[in-house]
């Protein structure tokens, strides 16, 4: 069975059941999921509790859009920690990502207000939550509703297995072979995205960014809004990452600060 539903309006976004659906059955597997996370984590956590801060507000961030905008299905948001970064996917297949675009912009954008960057990327497959494939004795020493497992007076966490859509989210950044706070995604979604994202691709790659920084527009703005969130303009961006540049210059690798020149639009003067 096919379901269709009308696209979203160019410059809108329709937070409430607007988007297009393939067949039920792939529709529950192939999801689209945004892996995004604090950039540069391992360098700044030794330095003080900014980079603490900084996933306490990204976790806060990604609350805010799921409870405030998408809190229902089949608009609703899973969101999964994993480190100092999240896993958040859609609940069903969704052929228009402007609405993942727009998610990952927002965060990408309100997390500057705390002095650092994050990086992401966009990816699709599955999320079937696997953990058939573990020891019984571990999985019959779960304590219930939990999976915390029982060692004694120690206990072992397990993690369900997390499909494809993490191995692709993953995979697509370390394709993508630029340093820098960047937005990544396979070039085959540029046909699913809207000509409102600015979109650059990465030579001798089918890896494609997204211009986080100058991609404005009333979809996302909306977004904003109802999250309850706020974040610098485009012109505020441009200057915070010029001065992040300037302070961190030893520091940061050349190609960092080129990324941020060529897929950001923000030249180093």
């Amino acid at each position: 069975m096919y379901i269709f539903v009308d696209l979203t309006l160019p410059g809108k976004i329709k937070p409430k059941s607007v988007y297009s659906f393939v067949n039920e059955e792939k529709s529950m597997d192939e999801r689209w999921a945004i892996y995004i996370d604090i950039e540069g984590f391992s360098a700044l956590y030794p330095e003080g509790d900014g980079a603490l801060w900084a996933l306490n507000r990204l976790m806060f961030a990604i609350h805010r859009i799921g409870k405030n905008v998408f809190p229902e299905s089949p608009d609703r948001l899973f969101a999964h920690q994993l480190g100092d970064g999240f896993l958040i996917t859609s609940d069903f297949h969704e052929e228009n990502l402007d609405r993942a675009a727009s998610i990952t912009i927002l965060l990408m954008k309100y997390i500057t207000e705390f002095g650092v960057f994050a990086r992401a990327t966009i990816a699709e497959g599955d999320l079937p939550g696997i953990t058939g494939c573990y020891p019984d004795e571990i999985m019959n020493d779960c304590d219930e509703g939990t999976l915390s497992s029982r060692m004694g007076e120690g206990l072992m966490t397990i993690f369900p297995v997390m499909g494809t859509v993490l191995i692709n989210a993953v995979g697509i950044n370390k394709r993508s072979s630029k340093k820098g706070p960047l937005l990544v995604m396979p070039s085959a979604y540029k046909n699913r995205l809207s000509s409102l994202f600015i979109i650059r691709d990465i030579p001798d790659t089918t890896i494609s960014t997204i211009d986080w920084i100058h991609t404005e527009f009333e979809g996302l703005v909306k977004i904003r809004d109802e999250a309850k969130l706020g974040y610098p303009n485009p012109k505020e961006l441009e200057i915070f990452v010029r001065n992040y540049i300037i302070k961190h210059k030893h520091k940061l690798p050349t190609e960092w600060i080129d990324s941020c020149s060529t897929y950001l639009g923000v030249v180093n003067t």
